[in-house]
């Protein structure tokens, strides 16, 4: 069973390995990078087993008080099995809790041609908002949100 709690210390090593595989230059840039987060507890890991298998970070209070995801990895070997998923239901659950009630929405994005991110915010109840040019390394964003009230 899939168990999302807030990203520790302990966690650090495979936690870093994930999020370099998916997205960081560096193993150091992706670790200072999670060790900020950590200490805003801006960090969630999904675990298996209490194996880190995901990972969720975000920016509190992004724009106009929203919430935003910043990045969302699974390991290669455990994609497909509702990690992501649980992730992102842990970051709606805490964006309600922070999000301040005059702001009505938490965000999110991806690059267009991750079907997969897409389908999955879309059935969780992600609404598409809009898309920037070439801002994921050359390729499109888009943007969705997620009406919390």
């Amino acid at each position: 069973m899939i168990k999302v709690t807030l990203t520790q210390r302990k966690h650090i090593s495979t936690t870093t390995k994930i999020l370099f595989e998916a997205y960081y230059s560096s193993v150091n840039s992706a670790r200072n990078y999670l060790n900020k987060k950590i200490k805003t507890k801006e960090s969630f890991v999904a675990l298996d087993n209490n194996d880190v298998v995901g990972v969720l970070i975000y920016a509190r209070d992004y724009s106009h008080y929203a919430n935003y995801t910043e990045d969302l990895a699974v390991s290669k070997k455990h994609r497909r099995k509702g990690i992501a998923k649980a992730l992102l239901k842990k970051y709606i659950e805490i964006s309600r809790k922070e999000t301040p009630k005059k702001q009505k929405y938490a965000l999110s994005s991806t690059d267009v041609s991750n079907k997969a991110s897409i389908s999955l915010h879309k059935k969780i109840g992600f609404k598409e908002i809009g898309k920037l040019k070439k801002l994921h390394y050359g390729k499109d964003e888009v943007f969705f949100a997620y009406k919390l009230r």
